[in-house]
């Protein structure tokens, strides 16, 4: 006798294609449980790594990843290896984490092609990341084509920032025409993290108030008044506020005049320095902490 599937009908299916990691999660909307989850690391480093939990014991994979759209393929490839075609699984829905929505996208949308295209357009925001979003929505779509597509954005919490926060000191007439403010990132974590903080308290989340942080290969700081952002650490794009694994944090404008001038950089070397090459990996060559303290 076979061993039972342990994917059933009518779970949805969770992507966060993100800038170096790929994190997936099939989820059972009626009891929140998950059988099956995991993680796609270090993509684009020779020394990637996959790691798949499910009902029946988890398997794990070393071995170069070379981009994000191997690494999806690589994330359906397992969910088939469960034990049915990918058609059969019983994914009613995706839903997908994307990092920035610009003025545009606020609230839950259902991802169509101009959605992609517009999530696309904004990478000039979120270099690091609109791209990874577009390549997960693309693949997924192309992958399951008969089930709705639902994306969520990280920029949304932060949508309604007052407006001392959001506004940037420069000619108000070019920060309008050209979607200058604060943004703000890593929305989906900070929400769901100082909601969690207020279950563990005993406390009503209207009630408190908290310094948030999100601490990662990408990290920010926020304040949450109850249960409303008054600020944030990232800014325009992800680039501003903390150091991170590749990108700079906060620095001084002149910085980039500088480069400009005496190197010879032009906008995009400097785009790249500031959000590849720059952080824990300018600072000592790697974005990986393990890494660093092995």
């Amino acid at each position: 006798m076979s061993a039972p599937n342990p994917l059933t009908a009518g779970t949805v299916l969770v992507l966060n294609s993100g800038s170096s990691s790929i994190k997936f999660q099939l989820i059972d909307p009626e009891t929140a449980e998950a059988p099956a989850y995991g993680l796609i690391e270090r993509i684009g480093e020779p020394d990637g790594r996959i790691i798949f939990h499910h009902t029946t014991g988890t398997d794990e994979h070393l071995g170069e990843i070379p981009d994000h759209r191997f690494g999806l393929r690589k994330v359906l490839e397992m969910l088939e290896g469960l034990g049915r075609p990918l058609e059969e699984v019983g994914i009613v829905a995706v839903g997908h984490r994307l990092v920035h929505g610009g003025d545009r996208f606020y609230e839950p949308t259902l991802i169509d092609d101009s959605v992609v295209q517009a999530v696309s357009d904004l990478s000039v925001l979120a270099p690091l990341h609109n791209p990874a979003n577009v390549v997960g929505m693309e693949v997924a779509r192309e992958e399951l084509p008969d089930v709705p597509h639902v994306g969520v954005f990280d920029t949304a919490f932060f949508h309604s920032l007052p407006a001392a926060a959001a506004t940037y000191a420069i000619d108000r007439d070019i920060a309008r025409e050209n979607g200058v403010r604060r943004y703000g990132f890593h929305g989906t974590s900070h929400e769901y993290v100082s909601n969690r903080a207020a279950e563990f308290l005993g406390r009503r989340y209207g009630e408190l108030n908290q310094v948030v942080l999100h601490l990662g290969n990408g990290a920010s700081a926020s304040a949450i008044a109850g249960g409303r952002p008054l600020d944030t650490s990232m800014g325009l794009t992800p680039l501003e506020g903390l150091v991170m694994g590749t990108r700079s944090g906060d620095i001084d404008p002149g910085v980039l005049m500088h480069l400009n001038r005496a190197a010879g950089m032009n906008v995009d070397e400097i785009d790249r320095v500031l959000n590849r090459s720059s952080g824990l990996k300018g600072l000592s060559g790697v974005n990986d902490f393990r890494a660093l303290l092995g």
